[in-house]
C-alpha cells in the first residue's frame, strides 16, 4: 500500500466531512503535540484518533501496518531517550551509560504520544478523503490552483511511474540483466537500463497530460469553475469552530500548569 493512495472506499459521516475540516485537524493536531506534554490528555487523545480512524471503514490489518512504520520511530525514542536524558531522582535502571529515571521515562513517553498523534491525525485525513478531494480542500484554503493542480498529478501519477520501473526491473531480469549485483556503484551503473525506459515513459505521460490540457481549454478562463464543488455545511463549521477554540485552550491550560500529570 502507498502512503500516497491510503484512501479507504467507505460511505462514513468521517468520509462525508468536508476536506476542509479534516486538513485543519490534521494541522491543529500537528501544532498541539509540539506544546503538549501531558501524558494523559496525549494518550487520551491517541484513543480517540484511533477509535476514528477505525470507524472510516479501514481494516485493523492495513491501519496496523501503517501504524507501526510510525511506532517503531516512537519506539526508536523511547529506547534512545536515557542516553541523553539521566536526570530525575527515581531510578529505574542504572547501567552506568545507560540510566532510565521515573521522570525521563515520562518525557519519553510523552515523546512518543506526540509522535503517534500526529501521525494518527494525517491517517484519518488520508484513509477518509480521496486525492481529489483533498486536494481541493486545499484550494480552497488558499493553494493556488496551479499547484494544486500539480500535487494532483504527482499523487496520481507518482505510484504510476514506481509500478511502471518495477515492471521494467522485472523485464530486465527476466532477459538476464542482473540489476542488484555488484557494489554499490556498480548497482547504480546497472539501474540506468531501468531509468531510461522509466524516463521516456515519464516524457510521453506528461506530453499526453500536456495536450490533455490544452484540449480542454486550461488556463483559457481566470475563473475556475467546479463541476462539482465542496461547500461548508453547518456540522462542518461547528466542527472547525471546535477545533479552532479547544486546542489553543489545551495548549494555554497545559502551559499554565492547570493540567498536571
Amino acid at each position: 500500500m502507498s502512503l500516497m493512495d491510503m484512501y479507504v472506499h467507505r460511505d462514513t459521516p468521517i468520509h462525508r466531512l468536508d476536506p476542509r475540516v479534516k486538513i485543519i485537524l490534521a494541522v491543529f493536531l500537528t501544532i498541539f503535540c509540539f506544546f503538549l506534554s501531558n501524558i494523559l490528555l496525549l494518550f487520551g487523545l491517541f484513543l480517540l484518533l484511533q477509535l476514528l480512524i477505525l470507524s472510516t471503514g479501514v481494516s485493523i490489518k492495513r491501519y496496523s501496518s501503517s501504524l507501526w512504520l510510525v511506532g517503531r520511530f516512537a519506539l526508536i525514542f523511547v529506547i534512545l531517550w536515557p542516553f541523553f536524558d539521566k536526570t530525575g531522582e527515581t531510578v529505574l535502571l542504572d547501567l552506568s551509560i545507560y540510566k532510565v529515571t521515573l521522570e525521563s521515562l515520562l518525557r519519553s513517553l510523552s515523546l512518543a504520544l506526540r509522535i503517534l498523534v500526529m501521525a494518527s491525525g494525517w491517517f484519518l485525513l488520508l484513509y477518509s478523503t480521496t486525492q481529489s478531494r483533498l486536494v481541493r480542500g486545499l484550494v480552497k484554503l488558499g493553494m493556488p490552483y496551479d499547484l494544486g493542480l500539480s500535487l494532483s498529478i504527482a499523487l496520481r501519477y507518482i505510484p504510476h511511474f514506481i509500478e511502471t520501473m518495477d515492471m521494467i526491473k522485472d523485464a530486465q531480469v527476466s532477459r538476464g540483466y542482473e540489476v542488484d549485483s555488484g557494489g554499490p556503484w556498480r548497482r547504480v551503473r546497472n539501474f540506468i537500463p531501468v531509468l531510461i525506459p522509466t524516463f521516456v515513459f515519464a516524457l510521453r505521460t506528461s506530453e499526453g497530460i500536456s495536450a490533455s490540457l490544452v484540449s480542454r481549454g486550461y488556463g483559457a478562463s481566470p475563473v475556475r469553475t467546479y463541476h462539482r464543488d465542496i461547500r461548508v455545511r453547518h456540522t462542518d463549521a461547528a466542527l472547525i469552530t471546535l477545533i479552532v477554540v479547544s486546542v489553543p485552550s489545551a495548549i494555554i491550560l497545559d502551559l499554565m500548569n492547570l493540567i498536571s500529570i
